[in-house]
């Protein structure tokens, strides 16, 4: 069916769709590479994270600064998604936008800098895992750690969205629909860097994928 908006689109415009784009393929990716990369257990709990973190603590800077490319570019690829998946099922598609934000809110201080900062100050690998338990389990907002699962949750309402609307391509929304689905599995199983990495390299996929919808000219 041929698009009733036959404007060209700006150079502005066009640019704007292909940076979402780029943002939809690199927020994933590089999540993907850090964990390829990281010569610490990043799927393990507790006394052993601390344990493989400290034993690797010259490495986390440049995974810090990786991450924080991720986390900014996270905000316009979710807003790439959600756009193309609100387009053919609109309420669908705003509350899975919606949830997906979860992932970006900083509820939480980063765990990982809070390890960083001990470990440098120099606390033993004992008193450290005591203080990111503590962390994690004993504050009054710990439970909030948990919003990362319901962004989860969002991603896969949009997928389904895309699906249904038919703005994405199949694979790309499947993908959408599986990824956030096999993220917190790798991590809850202590499957590994590696799985975890494939986890959110097909996360790469289906958010790439269902931002590509941002090409049509009806989007």
């Amino acid at each position: 069916m041929t698009s009733l908006d036959a404007t060209p689109r700006s150079g502005a415009d066009t640019f704007v769709r292909y940076s979402m784009i780029a943002c939809a393929v690199f927020t994933p990716l590089a999540i993907a590479v850090t964990l390829f990369l990281s010569p610490h257990d990043a799927t393990a709990e507790g006394a052993a994270y601390v344990a493989s973190f400290a034993a690797n603590l010259d490495a986390y800077p440049a995974m810090a600064w990786i991450g924080l490319l991720s986390a900014i570019a996270g905000i316009p690829a979710t807003l790439a998604v959600g756009r193309v998946a609100r387009r053919g099922r609109p309420v669908l598609g705003l509350v899975g936008m919606i949830l997906a934000f979860c992932i970006s809110v900083p509820v939480m201080p980063n765990s990982d800098d809070v390890l960083y900062a001990a470990l440098k100050s120099g606390l033993d690998v004992p008193t450290t895992a005591k203080l990111y338990d503590t962390l994690s389990n004993g504050t009054p907002t710990a439970v909030l750690g948990w919003i990362f699962l319901l962004g989860l949750a969002g991603f896969v309402i949009v997928g389904v969205a895309a699906l249904l609307g038919k703005t994405a391509p199949v694979w790309a929304s499947v993908a959408l629909i599986v990824a956030p689905v096999l993220v917190p599995v790798s991590w809850f199983a202590g499957l590994g860097n590696v799985l975890a990495g494939v986890a959110w390299l097909v996360m790469t996929i289906g958010m790439g994928g269902v931002a590509l919808g941002l090409l049509n000219e009806r989007a």
